[in-house]
């Protein structure tokens, strides 16, 4: 459930690229990516015929000066977990090259960190016959650790297919995997490496998020975006969708387990828990936790645990009964990569890299990068400077502190991916995926606290802003995996009370948000998380903050399957699209002044430093004139954002901060 990023191979690339890189020249125009499989770029419509991309100048400006500040975030967030005898094995997410971890659970130590040959990270993870294998993303190979001899092998790959979202292991030795974006349920023979296709598990669902495999050798696989539970027959293909009807309307089965009598299933976003009777599925209850997704289970006799997000809380359920037993809170917030249970204690792997032990009541946790895990820059997620000399970079389940008076950084916990930052008043506030959450980072106190969930249908915020009072926070979001839609959530940064405001446009997300006085502008995207979309054009919105309510939207370019970034300026509007294009727009009449094509890189946020626009992609700093015209500033920064490209000013100096490669730089532009 997270999106592709590069591989290694393009990151080297990049890098060659990058070195020694700091100019002021217009590179050579390209075309953009819009990042969403749509249609290729269309071009602005007539009134909005694309100025020059640079003007000349008269004579050349002073060269901005680039200071590296060191890796932007570290850390080493984990994906995949299994156990085997006394180890645990971990897989990395993000960082490169990917890791397969082994950690003794007796000593407390991580004793050996294998590279693996591709991929970003691993969501698969099972061992079986003396072998551990890691199922990879964004292509979805499988690689194979031998424990004895600590040799690593690509042992094969799974079609076309992107992420090897799950793995599980029959009793005759032979591993299943689910797949993205094909949807798709695969048999891996360890012995020969050969990979066998066995089809989608449900026509038109392109998500297998998670299986598991019965001592009969009958494979269970759950799906999204809408919520099936499916068993398959690998020797004839059969198959038969178990899930009770009341499930049908959740987007996925999110994880499953299997024991000789039962199957235990976790569906999100409802957070319930379905135990069927393994012999006659039409026998079921359905267990409602309160949370939001069921994140990891584990059968143990006749007892499920399993572990519920937001909280992070753990469960203990009787299969006779379905009657729930509060465990604990092992890591608070986080997601969970697995749960085990040996000898009568529980143990589980959260995604920040924490290990964590419930023996007898209490809970013992462990960072793993404190231990030995190796860590790593990882993509940067989101950026904010703030007052006091730091800058803040937003990760997976952390955010990266810099001081820059003091030197040095480090590394603070969050409860998922910060996407959007805002500082108000002393404070720095995240938009938070997964949950739609907005968290807040104290800067005296030196950490991060709960603030608000969005609520409804939202899960992934796509902007934030705050108005110029600092009275509320402006927060677009889109909604559920194979939900269209979105909102705009109107937040109070000082009690957390949020304002919903979903479907501004009919199938629509809210992807850039600006704001002038009490008028916001939404930019929306027609992006549907895991499902085609059903709009065919993105437009911008005006909302008028005192009476809620729409007042007017428009579709300055055609054929914008979404909008990256707004901001508004000395009465004009400046937006950018997915496609690269950026137009500038008189709200008060709604014409276009002028348009041009961002020239090179992937575009990203939009901001204003000492009166003029700026704009930032993947390869370039740019500054924007009011009739669209481009002009770069430093170019050749190729930036390995995992979201889209943002960068933040220094209040009283005026410096730029964003990133180059994966490095947090800070541009000084001489006035």
């Amino acid at each position: 459930m997270v999106k592709p990023e590069r591989g290694l191979t393009r990151r080297r690339m990049l890098a060659a690229a990058a070195a020694g890189a700091v100019a002021a020249t217009v590179p050579h125009p390209a075309e953009a990516d819009d990042g969403s499989g749509g249609s290729p770029l269309s071009e602005p419509p007539s009134e909005a015929t694309p100025t020059p991309a640079s003007k000349a100048t008269a004579s050349p400006a002073p060269t901005p000066v680039v200071t590296s500040l060191g890796p932007a975030v570290f850390g080493a967030p984990i994906v995949g977990a299994t156990v085997a005898g006394n180890s645990a094995f971990l897989i990395t997410r993000g960082l490169e090259p990917a890791t397969l971890a082994e950690y003794d659970m007796s000593t407390g130590r991580v004793v050996v960190n294998h590279d693996l040959p591709t991929g970003l990270g691993g969501w698969g993870a099972v061992a079986i016959g003396g072998a551990v294998y890691a199922g990879m993303y964004a292509i979805a190979d499988i690689h194979r650790l031998d424990r004895a001899t600590g040799q690593v092998d690509h042992l094969a790959r799974l079609g076309n297919e992107q992420y090897a979202f799950d793995l599980a292991a029959s009793p005759a030795g032979l591993i299943y995997a689910g797949t993205y974006p094909g949807g798709k349920v695969y048999e891996i023979d360890p012995t020969t490496g050969g990979a066998r296709d066995l089809g989608e598990a449900v026509s038109g669902l392109r998500y297998v998020r998670c299986v598991a495999v019965a001592g009969d050798g009958t494979v269970y696989a759950g799906t999204g975006t809408s919520a099936r539970l499916v068993t398959i027959d690998p020797a004839t293909g059969a198959r038969t969708q178990i899930l009770p009807t009341a499930l049908h309307g959740e987007s996925f089965v999110y994880d499953v387990a299997v024991s000789d009598h039962h199957i235990v299933a976790g569906t999100e976003p409802g957070g319930f828990l379905a135990i069927i009777d393994r012999r006659d599925p039409s026998h079921f209850q359905v267990v409602a936790t309160g949370g939001r997704t069921i994140d990891a289970i584990t059968i143990d006799d006749e007892t499920a645990y399993f572990t519920v997000r937001p909280t992070g809380t753990l469960y203990a359920c009787r299969l006779d009964t379905g009657e729930l037993t509060r465990l604990a809170t092992p890591v608070e917030g986080q997601e969970t990569r697995g749960v085990f249970v040996r000898d009568g204690v529980v143990h589980g792997a959260a995604g920040a890299g924490v290990w964590w032990t419930l023996a007898d009541g209490a809970v013992t946790s462990v960072d793993l990068a404190d231990v030995g895990l190796r860590t790593a820059p990882e993509p940067p997620q989101s950026l904010s400077s703030v007052d006091g000399g730091r800058v803040l970079v937003g990760g997976n389940f952390g955010l990266q502190v810099h001081d820059l008076i003091r030197g040095g950084s480090h590394r603070i916990a969050v409860d998922g991916e910060p996407k959007s930052m805002v500082p108000v008043r002393g404070r720095t506030c995240l938009a938070v995926y997964p949950g739609a959450l907005v968290e807040t980072y104290d800067q005296r106190e030196d950490r991060v606290t709960p603030l608000a969930t969005i609520g409804g249908e939202s899960n992934r915020p796509r902007a934030m802003v705050h108005d110029p009072a600092g009275r509320v926070l402006l927060v677009g979001t889109r909604n559920q995996y194979g939900r269209s839609g979105g909102a705009l959530a109107v937040v109070d940064p000082r009690t957390g009370r949020v304002d919903r405001y979903d479907d501004l446009v009919t199938d629509q997300a809210v992807a850039a948000v600006a704001v002038d006085g009490r008028t916001v502008y939404a930019g929306t995207e027609i992006t549907v998380d895991g499902a085609p979309p059903i709009a065919s054009e993105a437009s911008l919105v005006c909302f008028d903050l005192t009476r809620r309510q729409v007042e007017w939207t428009s579709a300055p370019v055609s054929g914008a399957t979404g909008y990256v970034s707004l901001v508004h300026h000395d009465g004009l509007l400046y937006a950018v699209t997915v496609q690269g294009v950026l137009v500038v727009v008189d709200p008060s009449t709604r014409d276009v002044v002028g348009s041009a094509r961002i020239p090179t890189g992937r575009p990203g946020y939009l901001g204003v430093r000492s009166g003029t626009v700026y704009a930032i992609t993947t390869d370039a700093l740019l500054r924007v004139d009011p009739d669209a015209a481009v002009t770069p500033v430093v170019s050749g920064l190729a930036a390995e954002w995992y979201n889209e490209p943002q960068f933040a000013v220094d209040g009283q100096t005026g410096d730029v901060f964003t990133v180059r490669e994966r490095d947090l730089v800070r541009i000084h532009i001489p006035d």
